[in-house]
């Protein structure tokens, strides 16, 4: 695939990641943030999980090695970056 195309996957990916871990209410993506990343996190960091600007930059950055090892590119290390913006182009906060 092209270098274009390969970025939109990872975007996606852990786009999709983020919408997994903070829109259900119930399912296994809500059992994994309720009982097992909320307990891990100090109580203070705990709010992430109810953010998808906060947790895209995590999921982004999460992803980033495993991508990093797939193509060997750059890019890869941006989408902590890009994932935030693509969510607050999306949900546009304070609107």
């Amino acid at each position: 695939m092209n270098e274009l195309a390969d970025y939109l996957a990872y975007l996606l990916s852990s786009v999709g990641l983020t919408v997994l871990l903070v829109w259900p209410q119930t399912g296994p993506g809500a059992w994994l943030r309720d009982r097992v990343l909320r307990r891990v996190l100090p109580e203070r960091a705990r709010g992430v999980l109810d953010c998808y600007i906060c947790l895209g930059f995590w999921s982004g950055l999460a992803l980033s090695p495993a991508w990093w090892a797939a193509e060997h590119r750059l890019w890869c290390w941006t989408g902590c970056l890009a994932v935030p913006a693509l969510f607050w182009f999306v949900l546009r906060p304070g609107e």
